[in-house]
């Protein structure tokens, strides 16, 4: 049987490698495979023990800084909440950047 669930934002697949900045530790990497206005899921998570309620940044290759909390994390995987929600043009760009590194095309030379 399957179980639908009504999410109150779209949510975007994407596979874009992040940098994670939390208070007092280094910084980590992780790829960002989900995205909405309201959040974002997390993978590949290096460095350390990620708890939920943790103040994070997650910084995009456009030098993008989302800060966000942690509402779940297990097995290199997390699941943020947004302090703010993204604004289109935010995400249509991050979106965008994603589409781009995944086709292996630099758009900007046209090639």
């Amino acid at each position: 049987m399957s179980v639908l669930t009504i999410r109150a934002y779209k949510r975007y697949a994407t596979r874009l490698p992040v940098k994670l900045r939390r208070e007092g530790r280094k910084t980590a990497s992780g790829l960002l495979i989900e995205l909405s206005q309201q959040g974002a899921r997390l993978s590949n998570l290096s460095r350390g023990k990620y708890e939920v309620g943790d103040k994070i940044v997650i910084v995009a290759p456009t030098e993008l800084e989302i800060e966000g909390t942690i509402r779940w994390a297990h097995d290199g995987l997390a699941g943020i909440r947004l302090e703010r929600s993204l604004h289109l043009p935010e995400m249509r760009d991050l979106l965008e950047l994603n589409r781009r590194e995944q086709s292996g095309v630099d758009w900007r030379y046209g090639t």
